[in-house]
């Protein structure tokens, strides 16, 4: 065994660890073996070897999760996978549409597929709980978020890297077939496999529910609609992830819309666009989703490009941070209706 392995071997009580966070080296201990003189011994040695690196205490737990994550970064490094990689592409692909419809028949809007030694599990949230819907084996789901990434996606990598976090968003072509507005990808590497997300947004422009279809009771439609006559300010729907923001917040859109004559201007900034809105202008953030700094200055900058393009109301789709939530409110400042979410539990 090297020198090198030696400081990853789980029973070693110690981990040279690069963290990503503070880009600084760092030597975990495990606390409850910090006496140990083999313990000591490692620790003093790699404080010879890296004498500006600093050492932390932690819990059995949080070393062997730093040390899997040093392992996925190292594999990340790896050359990932390209289309070319793939069998039966066509299969994978029909798989995952009818997937996307089954998610359709029972109202889901999120398709979770986790893989571990073993086994692959397909679950999709309804009505806020998660429900598994398949089991499959371990290299099926990876296979399939292989197939998502190299072969269904408009906007993604052109190759596929399972240990570490990548997103796309699937085409048009195939949203087509199973009657849906947009589809967005994301997965990240796990401790024992890979865990992928597949959010579907259902193409109803026509059917976006009324007030009462989501269960507003009579008095609060009118508070609503008297809401909504107000010529500038900020509408903002919170609750937590699937609570149904976003569907509110298109048909808070609709009742603008219809309520002017569609002789205003609505434009929205989304990430992506979570469904079509008849008479708006839907704008997407177009960034390196992988970099959240990046997202951040993204949001920034359309909301900001938004107030120039001359509109009557503005609807961020998320006001993700105190950036957006300024912006947020300087727009309705200066004379717009602004409607958007904010994720709360």
């Amino acid at each position: 065994m090297t020198r090198g392995n030696q400081y990853q071997d789980e029973d070693s009580g110690v981990l040279l660890y690069h963290n990503p966070e503070t880009r600084e080296t760092e030597i975990l201990i495990d606390e409850h073996r910090r006496n140990q003189s083999a313990v000591q011994t490692l620790v003093m040695r790699l404080l010879g070897e890296h004498a500006r690196s600093s050492t932390r205490f932690v819990s059995r737990s949080v070393l062997q999760n730093c040390r899997q994550a040093q392992v996925r970064q190292a594999a990340s490094n790896e050359p990932g996978l390209s289309l070319k990689d793939l069998a039966d592409v066509s299969q994978r692909q029909a798989e995952v549409l009818g997937y996307f419809q089954t998610a359709r028949q029972i109202g889901s809007s999120d398709i979770h597929v986790t893989t571990s030694p073993g086994l692959t599990r397909i679950e999709m949230r309804v009505h806020g709980d998660l429900v598994t819907v398949a089991e499959l084996g371990e290299q099926d789901g990876e296979s399939l978020a292989a197939t998502i990434i190299l072969s269904m996606c408009d906007v993604t990598e052109v190759q596929f890297f399972p240990m570490r976090k990548q997103d796309g968003r699937v085409a048009v072509t195939f949203l087509k077939k199973v009657g849906l507005f947009g589809a967005r990808y994301s997965h990240t590497p796990t401790a024992d496999g890979l865990h992928f997300v597949m959010r579907t947004i259902n193409d109803d422009s026509d059917r976006v529910p009324s007030l009462a279809q989501l269960g507003f009771l009579p008095a609060q439609v009118v508070l609503v609609q008297r809401i909504l006559r107000l010529p500038e300010g900020m509408v903002i729907l919170s609750g937590p992830t699937g609570s149904g923001k976003s569907t509110t917040l298109r048909s808070f859109s609709r009742i603008w819309l219809e309520r002017t004559g569609f002789l205003k201007r609505l434009l929205t900034v989304e990430d992506p666009p979570e469904g079509r809105i008849a008479g708006a202008i839907q704008t997407p953030i177009i960034c390196d989703k992988a970099d959240e700094a990046e997202v951040r200055r993204a949001w920034e900058r359309a909301i900001s490009s938004a107030l120039r393009l001359d509109p009557d109301a503005i609807m961020p789709g998320e006001l993700r941070d105190l950036i957006s939530i300024l912006a947020g409110i300087f727009a309705a400042q200066t004379g717009h209706l602004v409607m958007s979410t904010l994720h709360t539990n």
